[in-house]
């Protein structure tokens, strides 16, 4: 799906020029707390024993000129790891498309003994880190409602 010429433009050149910046859309917390986090399927991760878990995500595959050049001398690891505690680990398997964020803080503040509070507010700051770095994604159910 490509996007309108609109709204390509107001990307590349609202790097720059700030009064073309699209502002993101607002979301209240009831409809928030309804989306669905999605895994990016180029990640991959592994749990070690310790209840950790590492996700390696890929590097660059397309390097610009610059990168080409540098690399003859320079050896560019192929991916880079990110290390996630145990409770990040717990949520982030739970980010599989199938679970709702409401349904995370549940499990969340259950498994860990956090109040409602604590578990909200702590998973939905740890989604949206998550979602700028661009490990995750959200969704909404579209469709019947079962």
């Amino acid at each position: 799906m490509r996007l309108p010429l609109k709204y390509r433009l107001y990307y590349t050149a609202g790097k720059y020029l700030p009064f073309l910046k699209l502002k993101p859309p607002e979301v209240d917390r009831k409809a928030a707390l309804h989306l669905r986090p999605g895994r990016n399927s180029l990640l991959t991760w592994e749990k070690r024993e310790t209840g950790e878990l590492v996700l390696s995500v890929p590097t660059n595959h397309h390097p610009k000129r610059m990168t080409k050049w540098v690399s003859k001398w320079f050896r560019f690891p192929e991916a880079r790891h990110v290390e996630l505690d145990e409770v990040g680990g717990f949520v982030w398997e739970l980010c599989d498309g199938t679970h709702t964020v409401e349904a995370i803080v549940q499990k969340t503040g259950h498994e860990y003994k956090m109040n409602r509070r604590e578990a909200e507010v702590s998973v939905t700051m740890f989604l949206q880190m998550l979602h700028q770095r661009n490990f995750i994604g959200f969704y909404k159910r579209v469709g019947k409602k079962s």
